[in-house]
């Protein structure tokens, strides 16, 4: 949270804040990680795919071979809903039925990756060539990362998933 703009998104954060607060934050923190000289794009969704009626709030794409890949969804939740354990079960159902849509588009037989957020709080997850649910992210053990407390574990796995998709 060095940058002030990071900051001031962190900040919007509260009971009363929409989810895109949560989106704000998550494209800016992003952007940090997975840039345009490294071939990523980060798209915010703005239309479901045709066989689905949700869709992920924000697309990371890799440009590999000269083809635009989805590698990483992210799915937001408002503040209100962080004790919630119904919104995150939402969160996760929503990101596996995504991701299976996205691998099925794109045939290809790379693991994708996932991020539920729930206001302040994420988890990291993947989804291996061999099945067709989500994981926890290898080292996360299905812990919940808080913006600003975890900051440095955030970074790390930011780190770790850009070099699993470069």
């Amino acid at each position: 949270m060095q940058y002030p703009v990071i900051q001031e998104y962190y900040s919007r954060l509260s009971k009363g804040s929409i989810e895109a607060d949560v989106d704000s934050l998550w494209i800016n923190i992003l952007g940090l990680y997975f840039t345009v000289p490294k071939n990523y794009g980060l798209e915010q969704e703005t239309r479901p795919l045709s066989s689905i009626k949700r869709h992920a709030d924000i697309s990371i794409r890799c440009v590999k071979n000269g083809k635009r890949k989805k590698v990483i969804l992210i799915e937001d939740k408002r503040v209100e809903y962080e004790s919630q354990s119904s919104k995150w079960a939402e969160a996760v159902e929503q990101l596996t039925e995504y991701l299976g849509l996205v691998r099925k588009e794109q045939t290809n037989d790379r693991t994708l990756y996932a991020i539920a957020t729930v206001g302040h709080y994420s988890r990291f997850y993947q989804m291996t060539t061999t099945s067709n649910t989500l994981e926890d992210f290898p080292g996360t053990d299905g812990a919940y990362f808080e913006f600003k407390k975890d900051e440095a574990q955030i970074e790390y796995y930011l780190d770790r998933l850009v070099s699993l998709t470069s």
